[in-house]
């Protein structure tokens, strides 16, 4: 039994270790990020991919809230099918989404595919859209405009991580909190 005790507090103080290990900047993520069958970026880069590896949370996060707005404004305008969202959708919104189509065409040597309209909106025209239909479409959804205001407030700390830049913790607690509010009132 006194056996037993050694060994327990042995593992312990063997896992403290190693997290504290693999905490420190200088050594590789426990996971690999290959560029190639031979080449591990966790060797060559360490520090930058433990950073993605922390950031890749918040984008999935905004991955998948963006694609859930893409949906609430396709459903709520589109009354389930009966009527044309893109109708709804403000005329200087509009042409910046035909524009982005544009640009997807030039782009046709690229693998994307074809890609809807609704695809082509960024977070802040989805935030436009919501807002300049919000009497006639989204206050009984949603409740309160706050949403809105809210998500503008972390347009910056979406940006900053979709521009490769990794953001505070505190800052990651504001997204979650900003997401929470939306699943919350409006859940998928």
């Amino acid at each position: 039994m006194k056996d037993d005790g050694k060994l327990a507090l042995f593992l312990m103080l063997g896992q403290t270790a190693t997290k504290a290990v693999a905490e420190l900047p200088e050594v590789a993520d426990s996971r690999p990020l290959m560029v190639s069958e031979t080449y591990d970026l966790t060797v060559a880069t360490p520090e930058v991919v433990r950073q993605a590896t922390a950031t890749a949370e918040v984008y999935r996060l905004f991955f998948v809230f963006e694609n859930y707005l893409r949906e609430i404004i396709i459903r709520v305008l589109s009354k389930d099918g009966t009527e044309a969202w893109w109708d709804k959708v403000p005329p200087d919104v509009q042409k910046e989404i035909l524009d982005n189509a544009e640009t997807e065409e030039m782009k046709g040597w690229m693998a994307l595919g074809s890609r809807d309209k609704s695809a082509l909106m960024t977070y802040p025209q989805m935030l436009r859209v919501i807002d300049e239909n919000w009497k006639a479409y989204f206050a009984d959804l949603l409740r309160d405009k706050a949403l809105i205001q809210e998500s503008r407030h972390i347009t910056h700390l979406r940006n900053t991580v979709c521009h490769m830049s990794s953001i505070p913790d505190e800052e990651i607690l504001r997204i979650k909190q900003v997401m929470r509010d939306w699943f919350r009132i409006a859940s998928p």
